[in-house]
């Protein structure tokens, strides 16, 4: 009879949180499209390809500058997608040997002169798993026309990883290109945790994130830091925020200082933001929940000079 009990209490759990997040997202269309004519967004392309389904995570590519990075989040293979500047899909890149989770963001930077890509297999929704992971490997090759490759399972560095009290659920990371240090942002805490992890340390048994500060945010879904580290983005549902980050002060107190809010416009579930090269751009890109469309959008930074 408890048994029982505790089927329908979870049963009806989910289809309450199914409702409040249909309900997160008609707000979200409603207030996309009474704002449309403030923010100043150019639209660069439409997602057609139907593997694009989820887009959860998104980076500019350092070796195809026109070019980005992004991948699909919980129910799809290791897998991640080159797509162009019209959001059109290029290649389908398969990780090898890799079992995926909840892949929910992707970072980059650069080491001994080669551009290196991260997965972040950090998703977790019920708070249940005892490891995340981040898979580490050299930002492949493209070539036009082929449409599938596989990155070998050996050229895939894979960095096991807890959190230091409980499971978490985060799907913002970034890479700080110049300590090479990797910070995670949980996302459903009041007060979201900013946690951190050597990217360049060897795997071992499992490593203890460390916490590093608390945000006075929730619900963050993706962050990027531009490519020399003087910025850094951070994105929830329906804001952006901009921080800059002064010579010689690192990223834990730069982030707790007051941020740069920036105009946007909120997407259906979006959930993947990343710099252009220059940092004076930001792009951002959304799932398709419920058939809605989706689109690769550029927006201008005005306050960087």
């Amino acid at each position: 009879m408890l048994s029982r009990c505790r089927l329908h209490l979870n049963r009806c759990s989910r289809q309450a949180t199914s409702f409040f997040f249909f309900l997160l997202l008609q707000t979200f269309v409603c207030a996309s499209t009474v704002s449309a004519q403030t923010v100043p967004r150019e639209t660069l392309g439409k997602v057609k390809d139907s593997a694009l389904g989820e887009l959860s995570g998104l980076i500019q590519s350092n070796k195809y500058p026109n070019k980005f990075w992004t991948h699909n989040d919980s129910g799809d293979s290791a897998r991640i997608f080159l797509i162009d500047n019209k959001a059109a899909l290029e290649t389908t890149y398969w990780l090898s040997g890799i079992k995926a989770v909840d892949i929910e963001d992707i970072a980059k930077f650069k080491w001994e002169g080669r551009s290196y890509l991260v997965v972040a297999d950090i998703g977790d929704n019920l708070a249940v798993r005892n490891e995340v992971q981040l898979y580490i490997f050299e930002e492949p090759d493209w070539h036009a026309g082929l449409k599938d490759v596989h990155i070998p399972k050996e050229k895939i560095r894979t960095l096991r990883m807890r959190y230091p009290d409980k499971p978490r659920d985060a799907e913002a990371l970034f890479v700080d290109p110049q300590s090479l240090t990797c910070y995670l942002i949980s996302k459903r805490d009041f007060k979201v945790g900013l946690y951190a992890v050597n990217i360049m340390q060897s795997p071992s048994e499992s490593i203890l994130l460390e916490p590093k500060t608390n945000l006075p945010f929730t619900f963050i879904t993706s962050a990027d830091i531009s490519d020399d580290g003087r910025w850094i983005l951070v994105k929830n549902l329906t804001e952006v925020f901009l921080w800059e980050r002064n010579l010689g002060v690192s990223v834990v107190l730069t982030l707790q200082q007051k941020p740069i809010k920036l105009p946007y416009q909120p997407e259906p579930q979006g959930e993947a933001i990343c710099f252009d090269q220059d940092s004076s751009v930001f792009y951002t890109i959304s799932e398709r929940p419920l058939g809605l469309d989706s689109y690769l959008y550029r927006y201008s930074i005005n306050s960087i000079d």
